[in-house]
């Protein structure tokens, strides 16, 4: 078995949002916001259901159909920004938003505003990148995974303790869109 050390992938991974749009070119996705750091890196999966068609002659599966399918970004946002509270709350992240304002209440402030929301979550563009095969030491290939629409998906809350620092989990679910046939989930492209 022939082994290619370079196709071993280790690194940390660069998170960027911005509001969703369905016309989103390569530049488009570059030029999102960096959520900062990160711990416990990225994970990006693909979550099948899949259906057993049994039948009495077999008394097993015939077939197996896919029924339905879930993609999901999974990370831990290490910087306890409002912004970051936002995104992980499913809010308008950006300042100067519907959501984060500045000089709201008093000069030198800013502000999270929350309050109730539409039975419509709010929808992301993402870009994950991380390191492609290839990278080195002296030489740094990119992997980008691009979205146009996630939706932040579970739970989050902020908490303030005096030995740890305030971080937000956050679980996107990847919405595909109808009109990039054969990529509605979106891309992976890797610099070769």
């Amino acid at each position: 078995m022939a082994v290619t050390v370079s196709n071993i992938l280790v690194g940390e991974a660069a998170v960027k949002t911005g509001v969703s749009n369905t016309t989103m070119t390569l530049n488009d996705f570059d030029s999102l916001t960096d959520v900062g750091a990160t711990t416990g890196g990225v994970e990006i999966s693909w979550e099948p259901d899949m259906v057993d068609i049994e039948i009495d002659q077999y008394g097993d599966a015939a077939k197996v159909i896919q029924s339905k399918v879930k993609v999901m970004v999974k990370t831990t946002l290490a910087e306890g920004t409002l912004n970051n509270l936002a995104t992980a709350w499913s809010y308008d992240n950006v300042t100067g938003g519907a959501d984060i304002k500045s000089n709201n209440d008093g000069a030198n402030t800013k502000s999270f505003l929350f309050g109730s929301q539409s039975v419509y979550p709010f929808e992301y563009a993402l870009q994950i990148v991380g390191n492609a095969p290839g990278s080195t030491a002296s030489v740094t290939k990119t992997r980008k995974f691009n979205t146009k629409r996630a939706v932040s998906f579970a739970s989050s809350m902020i908490s303030m303790k005096r030995s740890e620092a305030t971080v937000f989990e956050i679980s996107f679910r990847i919405l595909p869109v109808t009109e990039d046939s054969g990529y509605e989930y979106g891309k992976i492209i890797d610099q070769v």
